[in-house]
């Protein structure tokens, strides 16, 4: 007897899943941006009349006014001082008068000499400044952006197992001794 078993033969092929995608396409446009400023100047403003004045620049109105009062206290002193050498003079009875109005008008005291800045301070000028006012405005247009895709494409084999026989089974039966036997 013989006999041969038999053979399955299996053949599997794994899965595939392929996917293919092009290059998304992008554009983006943008308008310009717009920008507006308006200034309104700075200001600086510098008053120096004071200044002016006590050196002796001064205008013409000014000065008027000036030698006005230094004309109207001259007569006020003046009148003053008339006034107490007629009161010196009416009281004769206390001596003679005249020799100490005379000595008086005679012996003018030393002149001052007095060196001096001008202007006497800085506060003297007197300094405004109002600064520049800068309104800077945008309008920004918005971005656009368009995208456009492109389709995947999939491809996907599914898992496949070919199962065959390879080899059949096979019993072979024979005879041995009697009549039967073929071996002689």
């Amino acid at each position: 007897m013989r006999q041969t078993h038999a053979a399955i033969q299996m053949t599997s092929n794994r899965p595939v899943l392929e996917m293919r995608q092009g290059r998304a396409d992008m554009t983006m446009t943008q308008g310009k941006a717009e920008m507006t400023q308006r200034t309104t100047q700075g200001t600086l403003e510098v008053d120096s009349s004071v200044a002016r004045s006590e050196s002796n620049l001064k205008g013409a109105l000014e000065l008027g006014r000036h030698f006005g009062g230094l004309g109207e206290q001259g007569a006020r002193e003046a009148t003053s001082m008339a006034a107490r050498e007629g009161d010196q003079l009416m009281r004769i009875e206390n001596g003679n008068p005249i020799p100490q109005i005379a000595a008086s008008k005679v012996n003018d005291p030393y002149p001052v000499v007095d060196l001096d800045f001008m202007p006497k301070s800085i506060d003297r000028v007197k300094l405004t400044y109002t600064p520049a006012d800068v309104k800077i405005e945008w309008n920004v247009t918005p971005a656009q952006i368009d995208v456009s895709l492109t389709p995947t494409d999939f491809s996907f084999t599914p898992w496949t197992t070919d199962i065959s026989l390879r080899q059949q089974a096979s019993l072979e039966m024979w005879a041995v001794g009697g009549m039967y036997d073929e071996t002689r």
